[in-house]
């Protein structure tokens, strides 16, 4: 890092204390309360200033910094303190004017606390203690943050912020090249002339290797499963096996990834030798990880589309005989009914039975059933087994990836092994007693010969299959990998785990172990209870012979103000361009000042904002660099690719996106529609027409032989998105829902989550209450939904007849603290969330943690279920906000116009760029609607019109017909 880079905006760097102006009670009275001896303290000082002492003091304990302006705290916090120190209400913090009385106050603060200034010493001391954590690989700004709580805790005054930052950037620029230079000494010759020829392109090629190493795959056919298993094999012949390098700091070697990710060969080449071989082959390493990780999706996929096209083929078939097979029924029954009832004693000539039927139409009708028996009996495994030679084209190189097992998984292990023994010559046959309790039903009759032997090809298919299910569940996995690891290394370490177990049961105010079963029974009869006395109140249910009877949901009735009120908000809308609805929005938000590149300092090229604009806009419109060149003056396509490359990416889009959020939820008019503490969850789904192993089948929408992909966004209650996501649409969209949770950085504090009926699981329902959050899906179907009781011998009053299945309280008392543990894994984000929800479905039944969870979220589903049938406004929230997020969709259909709003790229990267950048544009509009909406309210109560709060929730802050996102943009220059 160079001397000259820079992390903090300069925001940070003059404005070095965040001073929240929401917050709860809870955390006033932790951060802003004063104890007997702070104010025997303060109040040797004059009343005048006694608050100004107070307000200092706190701010010196809090932040290790001095409060440069006392007026800007809260009227709460000013409130508050003057209680504590019995000091009138004030409007004004009274400050010192003699600047000897200002610092002698200072000085007074800093003995009372026991706090240093930081002078020579001090930094001196910090400076080592910076170069010992920077030579551990912690990254810059992460190191800032760590410098200011090792002061902290020192009980050492801060420096101002551009102090620290210039400091912690020195000291970082130094160890990073030690560190570099470590690694390029530890690299043995043939391992840098093995870099050296990834990043030369070969004869007769335009490419280098490098840059086909960073590719996403494309759809998993024969073809792209063989090019990757054989990077794959390229990478580790490189012998980085061999390598051991010095970064205790996983998320250093994940940067120098990154980095090196975003450079082209030929730039890596220009770098000096030992940063170039140590970004190399840190970014071989992780790529490792990537490809093993791709390598398992393409694999479950291609046998996820065995299975379809045989399934296709198979029904097909089935279609086209079941007519001649219903004939031949008719034909069979027929001649059988005539020689029934002849008489016993009259003998059978076969011409008199060729008389009544035709001896060809017989044979083929008795043809036509042989075949539709065997299409019945060994169809379907037939196709399968069809596809055997195109599996083995690539399947015994996939074996050779570094697979393992967990416990009971032995015999797919053993199975594994002995195919690579039959490649390999060193068996000539499969022994009898080969496991085969793995192959599915559709292939088991072509298992054995009437010998009794294994027909190698139908076992092989079938293990090929009990792998690919095994890589999903956990029960294989592969150590090197990222994702497929074993389940607990995804999880907090032991010792980690142990460490913060008392601390999550403080805070989350969940039962010990020992409780957990007594609390949980108790919660759950006080729910029946409670539901039972409410169900009488409200007729959306009633019980007839013991089943659950639904009545439609009224139709929540619009007021004709409400809609008047509507269309003249939609007619009074101006309209704006797109790029100068973001300049405005800018202005305002300064979202722009995240998009910074990985490295922290670039210098940025002509034209940059206008660029930047321009970029975002032709991502977020779908028009792409070139058409996006050809609409703006004085923008080339290489200016915007170069923006794209190094300032456009998942974590700055994401930044830049929160900001808006945060500010959106500072305006008086967003409070009308929800405290941000509600969300809905819903993919939208967009056609592909490039290849790419992210897409897959939708035949709803789009038929059988086009593929899509899916957005998954969060929205808040306020209309905001504050997470997003490309997902494919074959998985279930319930693995989703908690990544944007878990992962919200915005001042929003989500604590309700609904979703459809795909996005509901009873894991889902487990790991929400373990989480702290209230799960509140729409299920279709609802009155065919399985309840559970706990304890047989509780009275369940009018719920009895429904609730006729017990989930095992027992085995969620058994596995209490591995679930708390899953659960702290994912708040402390050592895994993705949808990677562990993934885990635990395919784990279950055989697994008990997955059973467990299964248990648990059967008990929490039942009384959700139950406050749904007996509490009319939880059901109407929750179609509130599930409305609010499906009528959202409809703007990104309107920004994402060009190419017919299809994705024309198949990289992951891209596809994520352009959802996010969708995102982002999402809040831009809102931002300005939410503002111009506020001002025609006020305009029109002003021109004495009454319009009350709850009217006013009922009104879109999502209108777009007055956004334009085509023609030529920047008109006028920026």
């Amino acid at each position: 890092m160079a001397s000259k880079d820079q992390f903090l905006s300069k925001q940070k760097r003059y404005h070095p204390i965040s001073l929240p102006q929401e917050f709860s009670d809870e955390e006033m009275a932790r951060d802003w309360t004063i104890s007997e001896n702070d104010i025997t303290e303060i109040n040797k000082h004059r009343t005048r200033y006694r608050l100004f002492i107070s307000i200092q003091l706190c701010s010196v304990r809090l932040f290790g910094r001095f409060l440069s302006n006392a007026n800007d705290l809260s009227p709460r916090i000013i409130s508050y303190l003057n209680g504590q120190l019995g000091l009138p209400p004030t409007l004004t913090v009274h400050v010192p004017d003699r600047k000897a009385t200002y610092t002698e106050y200072r000085k007074n603060i800093l003995t009372y606390l026991g706090f240093q200034r930081f002078d020579d010493s001090a930094q001196q001391h910090l400076q080592i203690w910076l170069t010992e954590k920077a030579k551990q690989g912690v990254l810059p700004n992460n190191l800032f943050h760590q410098a200011e709580s090792y002061l902290l805790t020192s009980r050492t005054l801060l420096p101002g912020p551009s102090v620290l930052e210039r400091l912690v950037i020195r000291v970082c620029s130094t160890a990073h090249s030690e560190l570099f230079e470590s690694i390029y000494q530890r690299l043995s010759p043939d391992l840098r002339k093995a870099i050296d020829d990834l990043l030369s392109v070969p004869e007769g090629s335009r490419r280098s290797y490098f840059s086909h190493l960073k590719a996403y795959p494309p759809a998993a056919k024969i073809s792209s499963l063989r090019s990757y298993l054989n990077r794959y094999q390229t990478l580790m012949a490189t012998g980085i096996d061999h390598v051991d390098l010095p970064l205790p700091e996983p998320a250093f070697q994940a940067y120098l990834f990154k980095l090196a990710k975003k450079y082209t060969a030929k730039e890596l080449k220009r770098f000096r030798e030992h940063k170039r071989y140590a970004l190399m082959i840190s970014f071989l390493i992780e790529m490792r990880k990537v490809l093993l990780d791709h390598l398992v999706k393409m694999h479950d996929q291609y046998m996820m589309e065995i299975y379809r096209q045989s399934k296709n083929v198979y029904e097909k078939k089935h279609r086209s005989l079941r007519k001649r097979q219903k004939r031949a029924v008719d034909m069979v029954l027929n001649t059988t009914t005539y020689l029934l009832h002849l008489p016993d004693d009259k003998p059978i000539l076969k011409k008199d039975l060729w008389k009544q039927f035709n001896k060809a139409d017989l044979r083929t009708s008795l043809d036509d059933l042989r075949v539709f028996k065997k299409l019945e009996e060994r169809g379907y495994g037939d196709l399968i087994l069809a596809r055997y030679p195109s599996l083995r084209k690539y399947f015994s190189d996939f074996l050779h990836l570094p697979i393992a097992a967990e416990q009971g998984s032995d015999p797919l292990l053993r199975s594994i092994h002995l195919i690579l023994q039959l490649d390999a010559n060193e068996i000539n046959k499969l022994p009898k007693d080969v496991p085969t309790d793995f192959v599915p039903r559709e292939l088991r009759k072509a298992l054995r010969d009437d010998a009794g032997n294994i027909n190698r090809n139908v076992w092989e298919m079938g293990l090929a299959f009990a792998i690919k299910d095994a890589l999903r569940s956990g029960d294989l996995y592969l150590p090197q990998s990222k994702q497929h690891v074993s389940f607990w290394n995804l999880m907090l370490s032991d010792s980690r785990w142990l460490e913060l177990k008392e601390d999550y049961h403080s805070e989350s105010n969940l039962p010990r172990k020992p409780e957990a079963k007594t609390v949980i029974t108790q919660q759950f009869q006080e729910n029946i209870i409670e539901t039972q006395k409410m169900f009488t109140l409200d007729n959306f249910a009633v019980i007839q012979n013991g089943e659950l009877k639904l009545r439609r949901a009224d139709k929540a009735q619009i007021p004709d103000s409400v809609t008047r009120l509507q269309r003249v908000i939609d007619a009074s809308m101006p309209s704006i361009r797109i790029e100068q609805l973001l300049l405005e929005v800018d202005q305002l938000t300064q979202f722009s000042q995240h998009f910074t590149p990985i490295q922290g300092h670039r210098s940025r090229p002509k034209h940059f904002y206008k660029t930047l604009l321009s970029a975002l806009i032709s991502q977020a419109t779908n028009l792409g660099v070139v058409a996006m060149s050809a609409s703006v003056e004085g923008i080339s396509v290489d200016m915007l690719r170069q923006v794209l490359h190094f300032y456009i990416r998942e974590e700055t889009l994401k930044a830049a996106s929160t900001s808006i959020v945060n500010r959106h939820h500072e305006l008086p008019l967003s409070a009308v529609y929800g405290s941000g503490s509600i969300s809905s969850s819903d993919a939208q789904r967009f056609g592909i027409r490039a290849s790419s192993l992210l897409a897959s089948y939708y035949p709803r929408y789009y038929g059988y032989y086009q593929k899509a992909i899916g957005i998954y966004t969060h929205v808040s209650d306020q209309y905001s998105v504050f997470s997003t996501k490309v997902i494919s649409c074959s998985p279930r969209e319930a693995l989703y829902v908690l990544d944007g949770l878990l992962e919200n950085n915005t001042i929003l504090n989500i604590r309700k989550i609904t979703t459809d009926t795909h996005g509901y699981t009873e894991i889902i329902f487990a790991l929400c209450y373990l989480l702290g959050y209230e799960f509140m899906p729409r299920i279709r179907d609802l009155k065919d939904q399985q309840l559970y009781q706990i304890n047989k011998e509780f009275d369940y009053g009018v719920f009895t007849p429904l609730l006729n299945k017990t989930a095992s309280i027992d085995i969620v008392q058994e596995q209490w603290d591995a679930m708390l543990r899953v659960a702290l894994s994912l708040k402390q984000r050592t895994v993705p969330a949808h990677i562990v929800v993934q885990r635990l479905i395919n784990r279950y039944p055989a697994d008990r943690l997955s059973k467990a969870f299964t248990s648990l979220g059967r008990i929490i589903k039942t009384q959700y279920i139950l406050r749904y049938l007996t509490v009319p406004e939880l059901r109407r929230t929750v179609q509130r906000q599930l409305n609010k997020g499906e009528y959202r969709h409809k703007l990104p259909r309107w920004v994402f116009f060009a190419n017919q709003g299809e994705f024309t790229t198949g990289d992951y990267e891209e596809i994520m760029n352009k959802a996010s950048c969708l995102s982002l544009v999402s809040n831009v509009i809102l931002y300005w609607n939410t503002i111009k909406i506020n001002d025609i309210v006020e305009s029109l109560r002003q021109q004495g019109e009454e319009i009350d709060n709850e009217a006013l929730s009922h009104i879109s802050l999502l209108p777009y017909k007055h956004v334009l996102p085509h023609g030529s943009y920047f008109i006028d220059d920026v």
